[in-house]
């Protein structure tokens, strides 16, 4: 409350005060935000370090989130991603061990001591099961997690009572879904839900893969699957990346922050422009054919010159590909559209860590404990809301946020219709124009202050922008409306209840 309180009444402060006396310019009000962002965001982000769990958890779902914050917000949060400890591998095998009744040696032929990856809950480790021989992925959580949570949910929403309150019906509603991951069987459920899903739509395994669970081997705090290759799509674009600093002669923060800059100044682009799916997999099997032809040669050389005459060897040469961003984001767009509007279940926070680029080229789906199930009537009015973003149709987009629970000073149909587009669809060129997303979203609050965000489909509004940010980080912009319209109205059709029904009053 020290630090976040005085950081909120002091931005509530500025907002009030530009709002009563207008600065002399747009560029005088920038500045003035971005220095309180210089000045609040380190102690912020250092409090939320400290505090760890659940604040962690807000944090890192915000890193994820970066497209709609300020350039000093964004980059202080992603080193929250990084910013969990991995606990003891002893720690972990003893809470197996609480699980199962057995000794974790009886289980597993191999544990490895170092974690895959560490969360706000818990860690996963690869092992070798005993019994099979297969190789696994096993999720621990840790034994504090839940207490931690509710204790820190508590305090969150005090908080936000004091100084967002119409942020509450948002927080409540991602509270509960985040109470669902403390259940690693209902996971296990998800997984398999998922995977039977996308199977009966043609998209697994073909073009995705969903783990496992390991049958018997699933308990409230443990989780055992199928353990399934390739790096995570977040380390496979900084590793390509990286490879691009090089050649131009500067790190990877460098690079990165040069992109980003390109970024602020140029804006998102409304769609993606760049080479389709097919032309980026003719290139890769090119820098294939270049680097076999180079190797070959090397090889000759080695036999015939550097053996005999005592030369070093010749340098083997292994280009990394691009990752495919045309064919990866087509996929997903696919597989979540499909998991959002036809079967109503989807993992609600899809972040580039949740994706892995697997060896035969299909996209690895992991981590379903924010596994978000919507009700017919849910499924439905998403199904509504994205056919009507797509059509361009105000009067619908502004009757369902009222449905929701959305209210404005005004109700101006116009910044619904654009707070729908940027919460659900787009933050391009051509809904944002001229402006950075903060002035942005300053201008529709000037126009129509928001009263209360709506309650309805908060979840596929974070489907929504996790995959955009997932897609800006493949530098391939995406338009939720434009993939999923059609699909929507494919829904509404089949299952009796047209577009043209939910026109009237």
């Amino acid at each position: 409350y020290l630090t976040a309180g005085p950081a909120v009444a002091h931005y509530r402060w500025v907002e009030q005060r530009q709002r009563l006396r207008a600065p002399a310019s747009e560029a005088a009000a920038a500045a003035e935000w971005e220095a309180l962002d210089a000045y609040w965001a380190p102690p912020v982000i250092d409090m939320l370090k400290e505090l760890k769990g659940m604040y962690t958890k807000y944090g890192q779902m915000a890193a994820g989130l970066t497209s709609v914050a300020s350039k000093t917000w964004s980059e202080g949060l992603r080193e929250l991603e990084d910013a969990v400890p991995a606990r003891p591998a002893a720690d972990v095998l003893r809470t197996v061990h609480e699980e199962t009744g057995d000794d974790p040696k009886a289980l597993f032929a191999e544990f490895a001591d170092q974690p895959l990856g560490a969360a706000s809950i818990g860690q996963v480790h690869a092992a070798t099961l005993r019994a099979t021989g297969e190789r696994v992925a096993v999720k621990v959580q840790y034994p504090d997690a839940a207490r931690r949570f509710a204790l820190d949910m508590r305090t969150i929403r005090t908080f936000c009572a004091w100084f967002a309150p119409e942020q509450l019906i948002i927080l409540d509603e991602l509270t509960r879904q985040l109470e669902a991951e403390f259940d690693y069987t209902q996971e296990a459920g998800n997984l398999a839900l998922v995977d039977a899903n996308l199977r009966r739509a043609g998209l697994a395994p073909g073009e995705v893969a969903v783990p496992r669970p390991i049958e018997g081997l699933s308990t409230r705090r443990m989780l055992v699957m199928e353990m399934l290759p390739g790096p995570k799509l977040v380390d496979g674009v900084r590793a390509y990346a990286k490879q691009i600093a090089e050649r131009e002669g500067v790190s990877l923060e460098q690079f990165e922050a040069v992109k980003r800059a390109e970024l602020d100044e140029r804006g998102v682009a409304p769609r993606y422009e760049g080479p389709s799916a097919r032309s980026v997999s003719l290139f890769a099997a090119w820098l294939r054919l270049k680097d076999g032809l180079h190797n070959t040669c090397s090889v000759a050389y080695d036999l015939l010159v550097a053996r005999p005459l005592g030369k070093p060897r010749a340098r083997r040469r292994h280009t990394a590909p691009p990752p495919n961003a045309p064919r990866i984001m087509d996929a997903l767009m696919r597989v979540h559209g499909h998991q959002l509007l036809v079967d109503g279940v989807f993992q609600a926070d899809p972040h580039a860590g949740n994706f892995l680029l697997m060896p035969d080229g299909r996209v690895g789906l992991i981590d379903y404990g924010a596994t978000k199930r919507l009700t017919r009537g849910e499924r439905l009015s998403a199904a509504v809301l994205y056919a009507a973003l797509a059509r361009g149709d105000r009067d619908t987009v502004l009757r369902l946020c009222r449905i929701g629970g959305y209210k404005s000073r005004h109700m101006d149909p116009e910044v619904a219709f654009k707070l729908c587009q940027f919460g659900f669809s787009t933050y391009g060129r051509d809904l944002l124009g001229d402006k950075n997303i903060q002035q942005f979203i300053d201008s529709l609050h000037a126009a129509d202050p928001l009263e209360q965000a709506a309650d309805n489909l908060v979840l596929a509004s974070l489907l929504s922008v996790r995959l955009r940010a997932v897609a800006l980080s493949l530098n391939h912009p995406v338009v939720c409306a434009e993939y999923w319209g059609s699909l929507a109205e494919d829904v509404l059709r089949r299952e009796g209840m047209p577009y043209e029904v939910w026109l009237g009053d």
